[in-house]
């Protein structure tokens, strides 16, 4: 295998990334709507033009609707691999390698709502008592699935998530507290409890928004590719005792965190490392740079079979300054990122030119906002 080559992605796209985060989006919102709807159906209200009927065939219709927008949403996460996320990992909670709190909780979401459907389907040969039942996990998964995409999503902070985030948070408790106040006759106890579990809720929810992806390096915090970084800090110490530029490259990541002001242009030099394939065929390469007139360090780590004189990546991760991301587009020595910027997502794209004797790199790299 040429090391001074990097063979074209196996899969994993800009498009498929964007398309991950907009199902995402789109999947809380008509979970929202659905549990809307459902609040409106179980209080029984109706007018003229609005029949309790309605209410019951857009809920389910919508709840379908639902499901397979997030049927898109898992299938474009796994096949996309710009996080390592596996078919399992959508169906058992809190095991994925990426964020697993996050995402365990969205697998949990998912899990909740895969119940409520299937017994819905069953309602006839369960009762309706059982169906009563599982069907409350409706109002259980909407606040894990509100949490998962806080916590699991890259654009938490950015102004137009945040609207969706609050509109659906605002709708679905009004909703709620009309329920309670004006719903079908509960005893006075049930009806402060369901108003203190609300209050609960609401509070984690906004203490948690707050304390978390809010605030600055919520990728670091939230446990984004924690084993990949390490592997690639154990890489870079074993290349850095070697190599002098290695040495200025590691000194570099010590003194600057900050990325560039958006958008930027500059050249990059630095040196890279690939390893022998292992037991499963995989090798490693890993690039480190620095962006010239800033000290502010770029490493990157492709995983994959060796293949074509390089590697066909199945994962990656990508370090630029005290930013976290992956590898979204690969061809030959051309590469695209997105790392998860203190203001939101930054798009990079580098062409750059590997020295194999020597195993140094220059080159060119941009950077801007995700459009």
């Amino acid at each position: 295998m040429t090391p001074g080559l990097i063979g074209t992605v196996g899969h994993g796209t800009t498009a498929l990334w964007f398309l991950t985060r907009a199902t995402g989006l789109v999947t809380l919102l008509l979970l929202s709507a659905t549990v809307v709807l459902g609040t409106v159906a179980s209080v029984g209200w109706t007018t003229e033009r609005w029949p309790r009927f309605l209410s019951q065939a857009v809920h389910r219709n919508l709840s379908l609707f639902c499901l397979a927008i997030l049927g898109v949403h898992v299938l474009t996460t796994v096949v996309d691999g710009y996080v390592p996320i596996t078919l399992l990992d959508v169906v058992i909670p809190f095991r994925s390698p990426y964020r697993p709190v996050w995402i365990g909780l969205g697998a949990l979401a998912f899990d909740m709502l895969l119940a409520v459907a299937i017994t819905s389907g069953l309602r006839r040969r369960i009762g309706t008592a059982a169906w009563r039942g599982v069907h409350w996990l409706a109002y259980a998964c909407w606040p894990v699935a509100v949490l998962h995409g806080f916590g699991s999503g890259t654009d938490a902070k950015l102004p137009g998530t945040l609207v969706v985030m609050v509109g659906c948070i605002g709708t679905v408790t009004a909703a709620v507290v009309w329920r309670l106040l004006t719903g079908r006759a509960r005893s006075v106890g049930r009806r402060l409890g369901g108003a203190v579990a609300v209050a609960v809720v609401l509070l984690g929810i906004a203490v948690f928004a707050a304390v978390g992806p809010l605030r600055p390096d919520w990728s670091h915090r939230s446990g984004t590719s924690a084993g990949l970084l390490s592997q690639l800090a154990n890489a870079t110490t074993s290349t850095t005792s070697n190599t002098s530029q290695g040495a200025r490259s590691s000194a570099a990541a010590r003194s600057s965190s900050a990325i560039p002001a958006l958008p930027f242009s500059s050249t990059v030099t630095g040196h890279f490392t690939t390893t022998a394939p292992n037991a499963d065929g995989d090798a490693v390469v890993t690039l480190s740079m620095t962006l010239a007139d800033t000290t502010t360090p770029l490493q990157i780590r492709i995983v994959g079979p060796a293949e074509n004189g390089g590697v066909a990546m199945r994962r990656s991760s990508v370090t630029f300054g005290s930013s976290n991301g992956q590898v979204t587009a690969l061809e030959g020595a051309n590469i695209g990122a997105v790392v998860n910027g203190p203001s939101g997502p930054v798009e990079l794209a580098m062409r750059l030119s590997l020295d194999p004797s020597t195993g140094t790199l220059t080159g060119q790299i941009s950077g801007g906002t995700t459009p």
